[in-house]
């Protein structure tokens, strides 16, 4: 009995060391469960965080490079629509240096051969303006009004000056230009300083910003004038001296602001807030044009900017330009967010699997297989469901814009389809709609996508169409593949299929709406009969 005793109380011993060999073990393995898992998402976050720092960077660095690009082009495309002004005015000179003197039909002739307003947008006119010394002040007068003008004047009216520079030509000369007919440009400080340093360096000079003559009095139009000297034929004009004793006058354009930068800027750029300057001052005063004025382009609030100098005519214009949302929108292809949704949903789905493995690898590897096809794929055709065809959907709409390209989306719903669940049951129904799963699945492309949403109603995808007749090959390869009979269960049955078709971007540039639209033509296919197809018509949404 001793012996019994002694036998049970050894292996009690032994029971028990194994038990307390066994305790460490299973804290390793817990901890192993829980540690191990915890390192594949930190370590997968990390990776996905430095992924999406890399994508952010580039996408900014992308966009500030569009961006820079197209301040350049617009600043570019200003200084080459000015030097063609600059031309224009020299051409007029010319005239000037290869006559004896250039009388008014002349001049009317020249610059109406131009055709300035259908090739220089911008362009009010193109004018000649006399120095006339005040002692020869009303000899000129009385000269122009011979000449057909007898209530010619220099105006305005002021005493005691020694020259004046009165406009005697300008074409064309009808409208608002004939404001500026006598008007003496001498009379206003930053025109005759324009005038005055062109005469003194024999090049073309734009003027500071100036209300024109054109305007009536009007002062919320900007503007500016280009002057170029016309000297004497056959005198030396290589000092300022000899250039300031044989002037004429002076050949001259005046400018509209918002005239001149009509259609400057492409489209491309057509969401930059663009601002111009007369000078170096930023300030409302001196702001000669803004392309919107919602956006404030010389501030830095967060939009991409930039500020310019561009000497045009010896004249400094200060040019300030901005980004807005719909230019970030446009040319943002920050995938970024992409980057961190899908990089924590792998992490978390590599941990899963982690957990899953060391719990028992092979049934978590089915567990997670099913339940990812149960969250994509359609239980009972096997085809993409609603979530699946949508994530699909996006991504060719994504491919699209960037590759400019189109995208067609059909919605069907089967016709005469409730009578046979009604008459034969779900079950058949049921198998009525695999049957019909299988011949979509035939009648598309590998790249194309049919799905299920629900009932009978069905999508199919196609990510790329180069034009509406192949995608509509498909839709009625479609129903013919439906019309055949279908033998189910012993039975036969006839249905058909109406379609809507609608494509990205013609009806839709977004899921939500180019779903809406396929669905409203596929509505009208019922509409006119059922067992067609129907593109989406926008008048046809409205009624």
């Amino acid at each position: 009995m001793a012996k019994d005793l002694q036998s049970t109380q050894s292996r009690q011993s032994g029971d028990d060391e194994a038990a307390d060999a066994q305790q460490p073990l299973d804290w390793m393995t817990r901890w192993v469960g829980i540690l191990l898992p915890a390192l594949v998402f930190v370590l997968s976050s990390l990776l996905t965080y430095e992924l999406w720092r890399d994508a952010r960077n580039n996408a900014e660095l992308a966009l500030q490079s569009n961006f820079q690009f197209q301040t350049r082009e617009t600043m570019r495309r200003i200084e080459q629509r000015m030097q063609a002004y600059e031309q224009v005015l020299r051409g007029v000179v010319a005239l000037y240096g290869s006559s004896e003197e250039v009388d008014r039909d002349e001049f009317s002739s020249y610059v109406g051969r131009l055709q300035i307003d259908q090739s220089y947008p911008g362009i009010q006119g193109i004018g000649f303006a006399a120095v006339v010394p005040a002692a020869r002040k009303q000899a000129h007068v009385d000269a122009i009004r011979k000449e057909g003008f007898p209530d010619y004047d220099i105006t305005p009216h002021v005493e005691g000056r020694d020259t004046h520079a009165p406009i005697i030509y300008i074409e064309p000369f009808f409208g608002d230009n004939l404001r500026a007919f006598g008007y003496d440009m001498y009379s206003e400080p930053l025109r005759r300083a324009a005038m005055d340093l062109a005469r003194d360096t024999g090049k073309a000079v734009v003027s500071g910003k100036v209300t024109l003559v054109q305007e009536g009095g009007a002062t919320d139009r900007s503007g500016f004038l280009m002057y170029l000297p016309v000297y004497r034929n056959g005198v030396s004009v290589e000092t300022i001296r000899e250039r300031r004793e044989s002037l004429l006058g002076w050949v001259y354009a005046p400018f509209r602001m918002e005239d001149l930068m009509f259609g400057l800027q492409d489209e491309q750029a057509r969401d930059l807030d663009l601002e111009i300057y007369d000078g170096s001052a930023i300030a409302n005063e001196q702001r000669m044009y803004d392309a919107i004025h919602d956006v404030d382009a010389a501030a830095t609030n967060g939009n991409l900017h930039s500020i310019g100098i561009l000497d045009i005519g010896q004249h400094m214009w200060t040019v300030a330009m901005a980004s807005t949302p719909g230019f970030v929108q446009r040319f943002d292809h920050d995938r970024s967010p992409l980057i961190i949704r899908g990089g924590l949903s792998i992490a978390l789905l590599l941990t899963l699997l982690t957990w899953l493995l060391l719990d028992d690898r092979a049934r978590s590897l089915q567990s997670a297989e099913q339940a990812m096809r149960l969250a994509l794929y359609d239980t009972m055709t096997g085809l993409p469901n609603r979530k699946l065809v949508s994530e699909r959907l996006g991504r060719s709409l994504i491919d699209a814009r960037r590759g400019k390209t189109r995208v067609g989306l059909m919605f069907l719903d089967l016709d005469r389809f409730k009578p046979v669940n009604d008459d034969f049951g779900h079950a058949v129904g049921d198998l009525l709609l695999r049957e019909v799963a299988n011949r979509l699945k035939h009648c598309k492309r590998e790249s194309d996508t049919a799905a299920r949403l629900g009932g009978d109603e069905f999508v199919v995808l196609l990510p790329r169409v180069d034009n509406d007749e192949g995608a509509l090959v498909v839709a009625h390869k479609i129903l013919q593949a439906l019309t055949q009979p279908f033998e189910i269960a012993g039975h036969t049955f006839h249905i058909s299929a109406s379609i809507g078709v609608a494509f990205y971007p013609d009806h839709g540039t977004d899921e939500k709406t180019l779903m809406k639209n396929a669905d409203t033509a596929m509505y009208e296919a019922k509409k006119n009969g059922r067992n067609g197809v129907s593109v989406y018509r926008a008048d046809a949404a409205v009624e």
